[in-house]
């Protein structure tokens, strides 16, 4: 659906941004450290509008750490993701495939996926 270099912080903010190659597929997007490794480093589940997920442009003013300008928020019912991107363009494009994903209502099977993902050490 959407890939791509992106820059990203861990859960609690204050490490440094560090440069991954992400790929969505539907409502899973999985980051590698390079578009050739066999597995992801994790993975962050992509949920609806209606389970409190939201996609915002730009980071909160308190973020450092980041060499990429162009930044993307992504608020879950568990935690924010910090992103950036290198370009406004490259920023723009994941917004709208995050915002499609979000915009559309959750089947029934995606609440046992966004479980799992929930209940992950």
């Amino acid at each position: 659906m959407k890939e791509g270099f992106m820059e990203k912080t861990g859960p609690k903010h204050t490490e440094g941004f560090k440069k991954r190659w992400f790929t969505m597929d539907d409502r899973r997007l999985m980051y590698f450290k390079d578009p050739l490794d066999a597995y992801a480093r994790g993975e962050v589940f992509i949920g609806s509008k209606e389970s409190s997920y939201t996609v915002l442009s730009g980071l909160p003013p308190s973020t450092q750490g980041y060499h990429w300008n162009h930044g993307i928020t992504i608020i879950t019912p568990d935690r924010k993701f910090l992103f950036a991107c290198e370009t406004e363009a490259e920023q723009r494009d994941w917004i709208a495939a995050f915002q499609r994903v979000i915009n559309r209502p959750m089947r029934p099977q995606e609440y046992a996926v966004e479980a799992h993902f929930k209940h992950k050490p």
